[in-house]
């Protein structure tokens, strides 16, 4: 039983100057994120104390998770700014749950969506345009399993499911899939594992700024990386998918900067949007008490009724799903020019 408590499952503290926009990638040995030949584990969440000199934030620009070798961006991008660090120290919580990538322990296949991995991990940590003197921190937490446990443990992965959109009244069958035996083999196939078939179910937690400031005189922003509006491809927030791919968004953070809350977002041009400000004090995805990013369910920001997940999920009341297509937008409220970072928590299906 034992195998069964919450543990470290990666631990790395970098130290010394890391150059501006360079990464550092410690090997798994490093952070001891190695696992016996008969072990599997499930990550369930990650904490970032973010690097601070002398009282000034330094640009911790992006941390991503990699899984027995394989980068997991296309899922997983977490800031590490101090103003807007998505995955706080655990001590620092309050008011809300901490951010996790799903449920442990769990064979419904909406909620297990906890980065599994069989034999390693790690993670890469990019540098933002300035170089990062203080010392930063990453750890990630999980459950570390015999593979003889498995079976006990999980059972078999409930398939297929469906996403039940109520007030549009579509339905989203994710389908394709017989029930999934959970054992040593079959581990990295379930969700949130890299050797899914399709349908594909992962975690999201994604942020972006704006790469260009507006003043709330230019219109709505959206945060298109084809369009130029942020600097990467892990940062878009415009989803185009085709008929038989969803994001089902469960958190939607915009971050205030300095005493300025006056940076809002929505969800799609039909939505009101809601200033950073308006989420203190109301109980959220997820809050941050120093970090400036504030989690709020996506029912509350917008008043959704949501989305109805069968079977019975633990899902936030008032998910939102974007299917086939959808994107964020923000919107400054005011002036002066400003610059502001949003965040999208959901799960992937595709």
């Amino acid at each position: 039983m034992e195998h069964y408590e919450l543990r470290v499952l990666a631990d790395y503290t970098h130290t010394g100057v890391q150059a501006a926009n360079t990464t550092v990638r410690p090997t798994p040995r490093a952070v001891a994120g190695e696992l016996e030949r008969d072990e599997r584990a499930e990550i369930v969440f990650a904490e970032i104390f973010a690097p601070v000199d002398g009282g000034g934030e330094e640009p911790l620009r992006k941390i991503i998770p990699i899984l027995d070798g394989e980068k997991y961006g296309e899922y997983i991008s977490l800031s590490g700014v101090h103003s807007s660090v998505m995955a706080p120290p655990k001590r620092s919580i309050w008011g809300g749950k901490l951010y996790s990538f799903g449920t442990p322990m769990s064979n419904n296949p909406l909620t297990s969506t906890t980065l599994k991995y069989s034999e390693t991990i790690t993670f890469e940590c990019l540098a933002g345009a300035a170089q990062i003197t203080a010392d930063y921190r990453i750890r990630l937490w999980g459950y570390v399993y015999k593979v003889t446990e498995l079976a006990t443990v999980f059972g078999t992965m409930i398939f297929p499911t469906a996403v039940l959109d109520r007030p549009r009244g579509r339905t989203l069958t994710l389908g394709g899939k017989n029930p999934i035996p959970v054992n040593g083999d079959t581990w990295k196939t379930l969700p949130g594992g890299k050797d899914q078939a399709v349908p594909k179910i992962n975690p999201f937690i994604r942020f972006a700024f704006n790469k260009v400031a507006t003043d709330g005189m230019q219109g709505d922003y959206q945060f298109r990386y084809e369009n130029g509006n942020v600097d990467d491809s892990d940062e878009n927030l415009y989803f185009d998918f085709n008929g038989l791919s969803a994001l089902l968004v469960v958190g939607l953070g915009p971050a205030e900067r300095a005493e300025e809350e006056v940076f809002g977002a929505c969800l799609d041009e039909t939505l009101d949007f809601v200033p950073a400000g308006e989420s203190e004090g109301r109980a959220g995805f997820v809050i941050p008490c120093f970090g400036a990013v504030r989690f709020e369910p996506v029912g509350r920001l917008h008043g959704f009724l949501g989305v109805l997940i069968e079977p019975d999920l633990d899902l936030p009341v008032g998910a939102e799903v974007m299917w086939p297509a959808g994107h964020v937008e923000g919107r400054a409220f005011g002036e002066p020019a400003f610059v502001g970072c949003l965040v999208v928590a959901a799960k992937l299906c595709l």
